[in-house]
Parts: C-alpha cells; sequence; structure tokens
C-alpha cells in the first residue's frame, strides 16, 4: 500500500481542478454551452401503412425514428475533463512516488489501471444519467467523491473515506455551480493540508 501521507496531492489536484472549472465558467462572454440538452433518452418508432412521404411501408421497412423522451441535464462545469485530468496526474503522481520510495509498479498493470479508470469515468456519468436521471453537476461530484473513495481503499485511509462523504454531501446540499464547485474545494484544500500537517513530511510523501 501506499503512504496515506501521499493523498494531499490527490485532494489539492481535484481542488485545483474545480478552480479552474469555476474559473472557465465565470469568463466574461463564455457562452453556457451546459445549459443546452443533456443525454437523451429515446424510443424506436417503426412505420406502418403509408407514411407522411406518400411512400409504401415497405419502402421505409427496419426504419425507426428516434423520438426523445426525456433529456437528464448537462454539467455546467467541466467535469469530464477536469477528471480525465486530475487522473493522469495523480497516476503521474504516484508512478513518480513509488519509484522514489523504492517500490515501483508494474509498467502493464499500471497503464492498464490507468485507461481502466480515464475509460471509467464517462462510462459511469452515462449510467448516472441514462439510470439514476442526475443532473450532470450532481453526477460529476459523485464521480469525484467515487474516486476519493478508491484512493482511500488503496491507501487504508479512514479519513479518506470522510472527506469523500464531506464532498458528497456539499454536491448534495449545493448543487448550483459554481458556488457548490467553490465550496467542495475548500473542502478538499482544508483535506489536504491536515494531511500534510500529520507529522513531519518525508521524501516519500512529497516525491
Amino acid at each position: 500500500m501506499g503512504s496515506s501521507r501521499r493523498s494531499w496531492f490527490p485532494l489539492a489536484a481535484l481542488g485545483f481542478a474545480l478552480l479552474v472549472m469555476v474559473a472557465v465558467e465565470l469568463l466574461p462572454g463564455r457562452t453556457d454551452v451546459g445549459s443546452g440538452p443533456g443525454y437523451q433518452l429515446t424510443q424506436g418508432l417503426g412505420t406502418g401503412g403509408v407514411t407522411g412521404t406518400g411512400l409504401p411501408d415497405n419502402q421505409l421497412s427496419g426504419v425507426a425514428i428516434a423520438v426523445a423522451v426525456d433529456v437528464v441535464p448537462s454539467a455546467r462545469l467541466g467535469w469530464l475533463a477536469a477528471l480525465a485530468c486530475v487522473v493522469l496526474a495523480v497516476a503521474g503522481w504516484y508512478w513518480r512516488s513509488l519509484h522514489r520510495a523504492g517500490t515501483p509498479p508494474r509498467p502493464v498493470r499500471f497503464v492498464l489501471g490507468t485507461l481502466g479508470a480515464l475509460a471509467a469515468v464517462p462510462l459511469l456519468d452515462l449510467v448516472g444519467a441514462l439510470e439514476l436521471r442526475l443532473p450532470g453537476d450532481v453526477r460529476g461530484a459523485l464521480l469525484a467523491a467515487l474516486g476519493l473513495l478508491v484512493l482511500a481503499a488503496y491507501e487504508r485511509n479512514w479519513f479518506l473515506v470522510a472527506v469523500a462523504a464531506v464532498f458528497a454531501l456539499v454536491a448534495v446540499v449545493f448543487p448550483a455551480a459554481p458556488a457548490g464547485a467553490l465550496v467542495a474545494a475548500g473542502v478538499l484544500f482544508a483535506a489536504a493540508f491536515a494531511v500534510l500537517l500529520r507529522g513531519p513530511v518525508t521524501a516519500a510523501d512529497t516525491a
């Protein structure tokens, strides 16, 4: 297992990503693309009889018309891109840190794990939208909290579990962007400082 002291970097990286997302959201003159449609749940409607174009049904057999029956709000903040960047940054941090600590990971397993984490971000976001019908910004925050839980399991650190729980609670209580993101970033930075202040910092902790 890694050193729990190293967890300050993932916490700070996620907090910094939230600040960048808020800064981009507040840029003057920015078009609010997040207010558009999110995931659309569709159903196929087969043709029957004579179509509206006057063509016989047998000429359009097998053709389905996709009709939107529900729309899940997309995220105002760029959660998917931000979480992907955080995954890459944390992977690079742990790669360097484990090498400095004298316990280098197996390259193939490490790369496959990183690619799996990257692929899981959009897939879990899609599940949260289509199955749970969660708004985009709530989905992004819960994905980040899930990532913190995975880190807590790796580090065997109950403090990270508590941080993930508080982070998820903030996402539910303050779902509006960018206010909720700023509060969540404050929680993450406070947690990162708390980790760093727990005794002397070693080379393995800051590698």
